[in-house]
Order: structure tokens, then sequence, then C-alpha cells
């Protein structure tokens, strides 16, 4: 999970936290920072965020401060994650990652014709194939054609990679061509 998902998380789960402790009584600006900051102590602590550690601690000392609307920050700072990581060049990016953790891989980029099928990290070998991915993404990052993503491995690596491209949500992909132990699917934005 990168930096942006992680704080998009801590920011929305604080703020459900915020919102079912709220169900319980009517609570004041203090008490709300007080719960707010309490939580967010506990992400600090917790090594599975320490790469957002910073971030939270900005939250923390801006949630302390006197006349202070911890939930408000939190609600701009979880907006503003949100549009900027809501890109479909960031989900291509974010669907690569899963691609990468599930199947302990590195995705490789090539030209079709330049593919190195024997450069394989780990027990696969997945290649984005196009000839220029940049030229697929505006500079808003919205996907403006398709690219493809070739797999090479084993049938139950196989399932592994569709599973993750069908996960997605955010793309459409169609087979461009399958094998036994072959995949090639196109992305397009849905």
């Amino acid at each position: 999970m990168n930096q942006s998902q992680q704080l998009l998380d801590i920011s929305t789960n604080a703020l459900l936290h915020l919102e079912f402790k709220k169900l319980d009584k009517r609570l004041t600006q203090t008490e709300q920072n007080n719960l707010l900051v309490q939580y967010l102590k506990k992400i600090i602590k917790n090594d599975r965020y320490r790469t957002v550690k910073k971030s939270t601690k900005s939250w923390l000392l801006r949630g302390r401060k006197t006349g202070a609307c911890l939930e408000s920050i939190l609600n701009n700072d979880r907006e503003r994650i949100l549009q900027t990581s809501s890109t479909d060049l960031y989900r291509f990016v974010d669907l690569i990652e899963d691609i990468e953790a599930q199947l302990h891989t590195q995705v490789q980029y090539s030209l079709a014709h330049n593919i190195n099928l024997k450069a394989r990290f780990g027990k696969v070998l997945v290649c984005v194939v196009d000839e220029d991915l940049t030229s697929s993404f505006d500079d808003d990052g919205l996907m403006i054609k398709s690219t493809q993503i070739l797999f090479i491995g084993s049938n139950e690596h196989k399932d592994i990679f569709s599973a993750a491209i069908d996960q997605s949500g955010y793309f459409q992909s169609v087979i461009a061509y399958e094998d036994e132990s072959h995949l090639r699917v196109e992305l397009f934005r849905l």
C-alpha cells in the first residue's frame, strides 16, 4: 500500500471512529479533537504506518492547537488526497504495484518486439507492452489510449494475475491473446 493510500485509510478510519463516538453522546470540539488525537497516536506507534509517520504527526500537531478543528483538517486533507490519487495513471501504478506484490515479481516495460522472454523476476514474467506508455495518459492523468500487459507463467500464477486485473475495478480488460502459459490483456479506461 502506498503512502497516499495509507493516509487516505488513516484519515477515513479516524473520521469514522469520531462519527461512531458522536452516536453515543454529543461531543465538544475539544473532546472531538482529543478522540482524534488519541486515535492518531495509536497509528504513529504502529510499524505498519511508519512511512506516513511524519504526515500523521503533522495532523497531531495541528489538532492540538487551540481552536483547531481536527475533524475539518482531516476532511480537507482526505478530499485533497482523493483528488490527487484518483487519476487513471495513479490507479494504473497502483494496479502494477498490486500485481508485483501478489506475484512476488517486478513488472517490466518493453516494446512487443523487444521483450526478453527469459528475464523473469521470480517464477513469472509480467510486462507492460506499449510503444510509449506516457502517451497513454494525458497531462491530467486520464487514460486516453489502451495499453497491454503480458503475463507468462504457470496456470496458478495466471489465475492470480487475472484476479488482480479483474479486482482493480478501474479498467476494462479484454483478452488479446491466451494459451496455456501466456495471457495478454488490453486495458481500457472504464
